[in-house]
């Protein structure tokens, strides 16, 4: 790989998450057609999204503990009713190993929001969903989690799977999965080497993306997506296919030249952060506050020391003692309550 395409802006280690993780978290449009095609629901524009904590700690037998983030944590409500979604973006080959992450934030999900009485836990798994980004033979609509409960019962729930390749330029329109666009050249990835070397070729692919970006254009026009939107698939479409392209240069810039040329700093994505940093201090502060609730009561309940509890306040949360103290005595004081 050239150190100049490295340095530049375009590239990231981590394109493919970042496009995902950057839709569902700035774009209601897209994120709710493709909740309800994946999960068959019925959202309209009236459900509201609410973004949910993403990260979490998960422990380990030997007592240390890791930071996970899973690629998108929501809420959609809608007519009074509240679900919880947890969606996962895989670009790497399908196995089936993906499933015991999916279970893993599931458990540390349904955690975070137990519910019940002393003698009584109640915990409410998300709705977990997968997007497949490389084409992958005999694949499911659905991989199923099973669990043997301790009296033999055996549970078991669907992560329905959309696979990428499932789906052409008509099928992405005709049902607003506009939110794969950015991954379209994952179709690509059988050929990319023969296109990149053959000019005809390349101006195929040109003409699909110079389609792409008419129809966008004209799906703004009409209403069915936000500027906001709109302006974001146009700059991750750009990012995921530079990233994609790194071995073939002429495929690179070919696609840079439909998409590189459209990317604005639009005024909505600045007021967007902005509102989003206003905030952010009490967002966070709440959320991380009650993070860390949940974290004392579970190491509480599993009988751990305070002066460990304290430490691993420290390493994950950043806490002095005496503030990790304070924590402690609140948790300590609602138990009794």
């Amino acid at each position: 790989m050239a150190e100049e395409q490295r340095d530049n802006p375009l590239y990231s280690d981590t394109a493919y998450d970042d496009a995902f993780r950057t839709m569902e978290s700035r774009c209601d449009d897209l994120v709710i057609p493709f909740v309800n095609h994946m999960f068959g629901e019925n959202y309209d524009s009236k459900a509201v999204i609410k973004r949910l904590r993403n990260e979490h700690y998960v422990e380990h037998e030997n007592e240390s503990s890791e930071k996970r983030i899973t690629d998108s944590h929501f809420e959609i409500i809608s007519e009074g009713k509240a679900k919880k979604y947890h969606l996962e973006c895989e670009s790497q080959k399908y196995t089936g190993e993906i499933l015991v992450r999916i279970f893993e934030y599931g458990t540390q999900i349904a955690k975070d929001e137990v519910s019940g009485d002393t003698y009584k836990r109640t915990f409410v798994f998300p709705n977990s969903g997968l997007l497949l980004l490389k084409k992958t033979r005999d694949v499911p609509k659905f991989a199923t989690i099973g669990i043997i409960l301790p009296n033999g019962r055996e549970v078991t729930y669907q992560v329905p799977l959309v696979k990428m390749s499932d789906y052409d330029i008509d099928d992405i329109f005709s049902k607003k999965l506009y939110m794969l666009l950015p991954f379209y050249i994952f179709n690509y990835e059988n050929e990319l080497e023969d296109i990149n070397s053959s000019e005809e070729k390349l101006e195929k692919m040109f003409s699909v993306y110079d389609e792409i970006y008419g129809r966008l254009d004209n799906e703004l026009e009409q209403g069915n997506l936000s500027e906001i939107s709109f302006h974001a698939i146009i700059r991750l479409i750009h990012k995921v296919a530079y990233k994609f392209s790194m071995k073939c240069e002429n495929v690179q810039k070919k696609v840079g030249d439909i998409m590189g040329g459209k990317v604005l700093d639009l005024p909505e994505f600045i007021a967007y952060d902005q509102a989003k940093a206003e905030g952010k201090a009490e967002g966070m502060a709440e959320g991380e506050a009650k993070g860390i609730k949940i974290f004392i009561r579970d190491k509480i309940e599993d009988n751990i020391p305070e002066e460990k509890i304290i430490e691993k306040l420290k390493k994950n949360y950043n806490l002095s003692p005496d503030e990790a103290k304070r924590y402690i005595d609140q948790c300590m004081a609602e138990i009794k309550k």
